[in-house]
């Protein structure tokens, strides 16, 4: 307002100071108060005018009038504006001093807390959603720069939290602005997908993927934080990559491991060294039929190839004793022979065909791929899945209970096998044939432990039976 009156009072000056003279006694004339004539200057002894005195005097006279003839126009017009404001000013002078009261009241404080709260909730409640613009309008509009803690802890209070809830607040994350302030929602998220053992899925590789690009420099190389980069990428990488191998050595949730490769790719990639590097004490999971049935289940015809190569190779170097791989080596071949339809549809797969094959001929002097699948060949389906194996075998006739048990309990503790069941030895009927029953471990396994000459035939015929 104030400025707007001082441009008005600047027009009204201009257009009086015109109005007076015509506008002529401030145009730029470039004449001067009372010149001496040319003449009388360059005369050596010039006298001016007698009337010279008196005529500038005039001049200088009517000038200092008219410039107060313009004065008081403006003062009296400012006098004006002053009185017509005055009203104005009383009401301004007393709504401020009933503002700043009313601005520090404990309904304001409360009503402002409240809104707040709701534009909390309609935050939390977008992200669950996948609405991430909208959630970004209003974490904008709270101003939630440091509120990362309420806003996780808001969603992981849910009780029908779901992990795509999480996956929604990841991809929340990534477009935050500031690096700093994505660092310390990646910290506070992980505490909680720690302690819920969310980061033991594919939100783990999906969190660590994320946090890459805030840990490291733009090169992907160069760490900007070293305890950073372990607590938010390596560590999440290493939940993830445990829950995914454990799914593929016992299938249990292996579906997942399916899913992982199918819907996000990237991260299965991500993933895969992590999941196929089983060290010795984890080797004590495997599962022979849960882990190779699921080799070719995975979706891209490249990630079964890649697969069974692993596999291949885990099988040379984890179990030395020949024997063991007379048994697992036909089986991984006939699954392998079973999916390369599947393998052979993606060209880039063919040198790895050749390559995984190849290292069947490494598992006993004399035989190849082709003898090995030949074993089984495709109706290695036809044997898998079997949870519980009945047994009999001519030579377990003439045992006592006694030997077979100690025999059987012996088996168990292979650390090649699945123990997660017991073997347990059914009561002997009137007639001399003992029924053993195995739940949930390696059976096959179990007789290379008694030591048994065609561990194969003995397994296979054993199925058949059943």
């Amino acid at each position: 307002m104030a400025y707007r009156l001082l441009v008005s009072c600047l027009l009204l000056l201009q257009l009086v100071l015109t109005q007076a003279d015509g506008g002529s006694f401030l145009a730029p004339s470039g004449s001067n108060y009372c010149p001496i004539p040319l003449e009388v200057l360059e005369q050596e002894n010039g006298t001016a005018p007698a009337d010279w005195s008196a005529s500038c005097t005039q001049r200088r006279t009517e000038d200092h009038a008219k410039i107060e003839q313009a004065v008081a126009v403006i003062k009296d017009h400012l006098e004006k504006q002053a009185a017509a404001t005055k009203p104005i000013r009383d009401e301004l002078r007393q709504f401020g001093g009933t503002l700043l009261p009313l601005l520090n009241s404990a309904q304001v404080k409360t009503d402002a807390a409240e809104l707040d709260e709701l534009r909390m909730s309609v935050l939390v409640a977008a992200i669950e959603a996948g609405r991430i613009p909208e959630a970004m309008t209003q974490f904008l509009m709270l101003a939630g720069w440091n509120r990362w803690p309420l806003i996780v802890a808001q969603i992981y209070q849910n009780t029908r939290r779901d992990r795509q809830h999480i996956a929604n607040l990841l991809e929340f994350i990534r477009i935050v602005p500031a690096r700093d302030d994505r660092v310390a929602f990646y910290h506070e998220l992980k505490k909680h997908m720690v302690a819920s053992k969310d980061y033991e899925s594919y939100l783990g590789a999906l969190f660590a993927a994320d946090a890459f690009h805030v840990v490291y420099e733009a090169d992907g190389k160069t760490p900007l934080n070293e305890s950073d980069v372990k607590a938010l990428y390596t560590t999440m990488l290493d939940g993830a990559g445990a829950y995914f191998q454990r799914a593929l050595l016992t299938g249990a949730n292996r579906y997942d491991l399916f899913l992982l490769d199918e819907h996000h790719p990237q991260l299965f990639d991500l993933l895969f060294d992590r999941i196929v590097n089983v060290s010795q004490a984890n080797m004590r999971k495997f599962n022979s039929w849960q882990m190779m049935g699921a080799l070719c289940r995975v979706h891209r015809p490249m990630s079964k190839v890649l697969l069974f190569r692993k596999t291949a190779n885990l099988l040379l170097d984890h179990f030395k004793w020949e024997k063991e791989n007379e048994y697992y080596a036909p089986m991984l071949a006939g699954y392998f022979e079973v999916c390369l339809p599947e393998i052979r549809k993606d060209p880039a797969t063919a040198g790895l065909v050749t390559e995984v094959q190849n290292i069947f001929g490494r598992y006993k002097k004399g035989m190849n791929y082709k003898s090995i699948s030949h074993i089984i060949g495709k109706n290695i389906h036809a044997y898998a899945g079997l949870e519980k194996l009945a047994i009999v075998t001519p030579s377990m006739m003439r045992w006592s209970a006694v030997q077979l048990t100690t025999m059987m309990w012996a088996g168990t503790t292979r650390p090649s096998a699945s123990n997660r069941g017991r073997t347990r030895v059914c009561p002997s009927p009137p007639i001399a044939t003992w029924g053993v029953i195995t739940t949930g471990i390696d059976f096959c396994s179990t007789l290379f432990t008694f030591g048994t000459t065609s561990p194969w035939g003995v397994c296979i015929a054993t199925l058949m039976l059943w």
